[in-house]
């Protein structure tokens, strides 16, 4: 018998499904490289802030910074020629920003100049980005600006006063002092000792205050080497007249009866509006209370640190051996001068903190409620104007704003897992004077309370 012979309707139809098989093969490779290529976007934020919190803030003419994102981050090498452009939607007038674009690992900044004209009102942002392959990606966003009513909330000339020379009980001794004796950091009847660990724990404090307004790492992403808060810290009153209208008094030591176990509350002033105060004595106390830092006994690292100095805990004051010295001390400092210097190190660290934190409060931190009337601070209670979530509950913590009894004393020294506690972008973009808060009577967040805040 013969070999059957094929149709040539078989060999027809095979012919066009293997072309079929082979189309779709080429669509679907086609298309997942117009998928790798389209994958990439850009998206417009605002003063480093995440972009869903940031989009009621109102922003000032000028100061604020404008950020490119890229998803995912695009080679260095390679970098896609990039256009930002600035519409006011009133008059039309628009703004090109291409040269001046700062970039950095996976975004491009501009901080918006006063020379650039920008006017109150909505603007426009459109960015669009050309990648090296011709693909390209746009995003826009509106934005809202407006003026200080009043000038800046922080300006150019705010000062704060860490006064630790108070004598609340009136025994002609700095109570500061009198603080650290009660940790173990001086003996009783060496005042020349006491004098000197307090000036030594008092300037790694405040060095710890400017490192907190001076941040490393760039919160509001300038790009800038450095971008620190306009606010003078120091340790000593201005003798200048003219900085007194200008000068908030924070002071440091003793106790306040009225809130026992409170280590530091101050008044928290909205917007600040009062530029100078006294956080001391008067009607309320108020300040930094170091001495309540024994809150924090049973922490591991109170116990590691101040164990061996702190008589509660079992520990031996420095200097009740006579061999003991302040370090200025032409003499050896003695036997314990590494534990000491620990000691110092570990404190001024978590009372800096503390400081950081109630100098803020002065400065107008943390607006209650949401932008633009607020700054995701809480509206009740022991939340009020402390760090709080965008649901008004849950906080992003650990943070330099978060209520000061949630922290540990570890989170207090900077030796938690998040590192020294630091502003929220959106924090630091107020104490930049990046943002701008309505003030009317639509806010709908309760007013400020009189009493102290922790």
């Amino acid at each position: 018998m013969g070999v059957p012979r094929r149709s040539g309707v078989g060999r027809g139809v095979l012919a066009i499904a293997a072309g079929a098989l082979i189309g779709l093969g080429l669509i679907f490779f086609t298309h997942r490289e117009d998928l790798r290529r389209t994958d990439r976007r850009i998206e417009i934020a605002v003063n480093g802030v995440p972009i869903r919190l940031a989009r009621d803030l109102q922003l000032p003419t000028h100061g604020f910074t404008l950020q490119i994102v890229f998803t995912p981050p695009p080679d260095p090498a390679r970098r896609p020629a990039l256009v930002v452009e600035l519409r006011e939607e009133r008059t039309g007038k628009t703004l090109e920003i291409q040269d001046d674009l700062i970039y950095r690992d996976g975004y491009a900044t501009f901080a918006v100049p006063e020379a650039l004209g920008v006017r109150e009102g909505l603007i426009a942002v459109r960015a669009r980005a050309t990648f090296a392959d011709g693909t390209s990606a746009e995003d826009w966003r509106r934005l809202r600006i407006r003026g200080f009513f009043g000038g800046p909330p922080i300006g150019a000339r705010q000062i704060t006063h860490f006064d630790f020379g108070v004598d609340r009980d009136g025994d002609g001794r700095p109570d500061f002092e009198r603080d650290l004796e009660a940790m173990g950091l001086g003996e009783a009847g060496r005042p020349e000792l006491a004098h000197d660990l307090a000036s030594r724990v008092a300037e790694r404090a405040l060095a710890r205050v400017l490192r907190a307004y001076d941040a490393s790492d760039d919160p509001n992403r300038t790009g800038l080497p450095r971008d620190p808060v306009a606010v003078r810290f120091q340790l000593g009153a201005s003798e200048r007249m003219a900085d007194r209208p200008y000068t908030t008094r924070i002071c440091v030591g003793g106790r306040d009866p009225a809130q026992p176990g409170s280590v530091g509350h101050v008044r928290f002033d909205a917007r600040n509006a009062r530029r100078s105060s006294d956080e001391c004595m008067g009607k309320q106390t108020a300040g930094l209370f170091p001495a309540e830092l024994a809150i924090y006994r049973e922490a591991a690292l109170y116990r590691e640190v101040l164990g061996p100095f702190d008589p509660a805990i079992g520990g031996v004051p420095f200097g009740r051996d006579d061999a003991e010295r302040p370090a200025g001390d032409a003499a050896a400092p003695g036997p314990r001068a590494e534990e000491l210097a620990r000691a110092i190190e570990v404190v001024g660290d978590v009372l800096g903190t503390l400081m950081a934190h109630e100098a803020a409060h002065t400065l107008g931190l943390v607006p209650p409620g949401r932008p633009a009337f607020g700054l995701f601070g809480g509206t009740v209670g022991e939340e009020y104007a402390h760090a709080v979530g965008p649901d008004g509950e849950t906080s992003p913590a650990p943070s330099l704003m978060d209520r000061g009894r949630s922290l540990s004393f570890e989170a207090l020294a900077g030796a938690g897992e998040a590192g020294e506690l630091r502003f929220r972008p959106l924090e630091y973009a107020y104490l930049r004077d990046r943002v701008v808060l309505q003030s009317d009577a639509r806010n709908p967040y309760p007013d400020p309370p009189e009493a102290p805040l922790e």
